[in-house]
């Protein structure tokens, strides 16, 4: 899966995508606190250093422009300074403004946002400065953008309309524009969509993308549990006649919701947070690139969780590189793979998250002491029986008490790291006691697997209660003829003169 996601990005530069939406300038002045004001209690800020960059449907076309994609926008600025700005902004990245529309009647949509930090004080944000939050667009500014939708719709892969309730998202524009990629001679477009406030109009898109609150604002629904997620999910679905369902969910990851009516949850991955702006554009920009460049709904998802990863860990509005995204993915597998031999108050954190997933947990547990083929064989049937395969790893003076002096042959470290190299197991504990059914009475496996010689009657009767008290599956998985780690050591044994 993660090479697939890695080389999706390598299509990223055939396609072309237009945003329409709300343009706003964020503007940042960084600065250093040098003494409160003499004419009053307010501190004195001197300016370091003073930066711009396109936010809102404006950050959504700058991401797919950082991610290779030929970029188009269309919105509507005012006639002053900051329009200025921005256009050349979005000049600097390669972004046709072709679609931009000027009225003079309102000013540049402005987040002016000052951060200081004095001597011994951290650096934070004082304050921020915005406009006036603007109307609607009128009839005519409304023509000039559908008819400039209608101009380039046939060269384009995608629409994404991104309203952050600024005015350009009306009623009539929404309807309208997926009418005209619909009537498209060509290929039909893809349609994505984001919304702030007005989710529940987003209405006959492949993909919308709102995030667990806004989801929640659309449907009426309190999305508190899973439960409220998965309704507000389908009833944006259904409701709003859209093919796929993304609501983004902040430390909790990302819900896909299908026009099958299927539904998987993608948990986040630790990263160190600065600035959560803009994650939401980035998230959008990506899923989109994702899904042309031929990657499932889920997928795509998972591409753009990596990458909002990347943008919460950049300060301000900022955007992402298919390089950066590609290193975290690659580091954060890599960590995975690391992170198999875990204690048991992680490990059942991560355990209630997969089954919230709607995963099958599969427990077994052993020596496996010098890992030999009938362990691989049976581990991998094992797996074959759920999603997710845990293994308790008896510890060294565990396995000295079951199989007596000498053993183990290999120290349990070393047989959790040899373990931890196959693809088919997922986790391991290490127990020191004879049984884990502490652990397992923790965890409630799905699916209880046994080898060997075992029966139903043979097993442990306090795994087995354990097992049965919650009602998960008991599997005896036969055992593979001829190899075990007793007879690899006699005949090692055998051939010393």
């Amino acid at each position: 899966m993660v090479s697939n996601l890695i080389r999706a990005m390598d299509a990223f530069s055939d396609k072309k995508v237009l945003v329409i939406g709300d343009l706003y300038l964020d503007e940042y002045i960084w600065g250093d606190m040098a003494e409160i004001s003499k004419e009053g209690p307010i501190p004195v800020i001197h300016i370091k250093t003073r930066t711009y960059n396109p936010g809102a449907a404006g950050n959504t076309a700058c991401g797919l422009s950082a991610l290779g994609a030929t970029t188009y926008v269309a919105g509507v600025i005012g006639y002053d300074a900051n329009a200025k700005i921005m256009m050349e902004e979005f000049r600097s990245r390669g972004i046709s403004t072709d679609g931009v529309m000027v009225d003079d009647r309102v000013p540049t949509n402005t987040y002016t946002k000052i951060t200081a930090g004095g001597f011994h004080s951290p650096r934070q944000e004082v304050l921020r400065v915005d406009t006036e939050r603007p109307r609607y667009i009128d009839r005519e500014t409304e023509d000039e953008i559908l008819g400039y939708v209608k101009k380039i719709v046939s060269g384009i892969d995608a629409i994404v309309v991104v309203d952050q309730v600024a005015g350009v998202a009306t009623p009539r524009l929404l309807k309208e524009v997926v009418e005209i990629a619909r009537a498209n001679s060509r290929e039909r477009p893809l349609m994505v969509g984001d919304s702030r406030e007005q989710a529940r109009e987003l209405r006959g898109f492949d993909l919308i993308l709102p995030n667990d609150y806004e989801a929640s604002l659309a449907t009426g629904i309190k999305i508190v549990d899973e439960e409220g997620l998965v309704e507000a999910g389908l009833r944006l679905l259904r409701e709003g006649n859209n093919r796929n369902v993304i609501i983004t969910r902040g430390k909790h990851g990302m819900s896909v919701f299908e026009e099958d009516g299927t539904t998987t949850h993608l948990p986040t991955f630790a990263q160190e947070v600065f600035d959560v702006t803009g994650a939401g554009d980035t998230a959008t920009a990506t899923a989109t690139l994702g899904l042309l460049a031929g990657l499932s709904v889920t997928d795509a998802a998972r591409l753009a969780n990596y990458a909002a990863g990347v943008a919460v860990s950049k300060m301000g509005t900022a955007t992402v590189s298919r390089e950066e995204i590609r290193k975290t993915i690659e580091r954060q597998e890599a960590i995975s793979s690391l992170d198999k031999n875990m204690a048991l108050p992680d490990l059942f954190d991560r355990i209630e998250s997969l089954r919230m997933m709607g995963k099958k947990i599969v427990w077994t547990n052993g020596c496996f002491d010098i890992l030999h083929a009938g362990h691989i064989t049976y581990l991998q049937r094992a797996k074959e029986l759920g999603d997710v395969l845990v293994v308790g790893l008896n510890g060294d003076s565990s396995v000295r008490r079951l199989k007596g002096p000498g053993r183990p042959v290999v120290p349990e470290r070393q047989r959790a790291i040899v373990l931890a190299a196959l693809s088919c197991v997922d986790y391991i504990i290490i127990f020191p006691e004879l049984e884990p059914t502490h652990i397992i009475e923790a965890l409630k496996p799905d699916v209880y697997v046994k080898g060997g010689d075992y029966t139903i009657d043979t097993l442990n009767p306090n795994e087995r209660k354990a097992v049965e008290s919650y009602g998960g599956r008991i599997v005896i998985m036969p055992a593979v003829s001829g190899e075990s780690t007793t007879e690899i050591i006699n005949r090692i044994l055998a051939t010393v003169p």
